[in-house]
């Protein structure tokens, strides 16, 4: 009687966890979202962290191009 119980109680442990991975009602926008999400988030931390070295990198650029267009 308790093996009957038991593997009743298995077969539908079993078929929910079916249904659950069959099942992908908007899963997988949930997690692009959160990708997308860590990758602005680990940009954002590069820039803050080498924020002066990227703006002195860009201005450098800027001036070559300003000194090469005026001569």
């Amino acid at each position: 009687m308790l093996s009957r119980w038991m593997d009743r109680m298995y077969f539908r442990a079993m078929e929910r966890v079916q249904k659950v991975l069959r099942e992908e009602e908007g899963d997988t926008n949930f997690i692009s979202i959160l990708i997308i999400l860590g990758v602005v988030i680990l940009l954002a931390g590069v820039f803050m962290g080498f924020k002066d070295r990227i703006v002195g990198m860009v201005q450098d650029i800027i001036d070559e191009f300003v000194s090469n267009g005026i001569h």
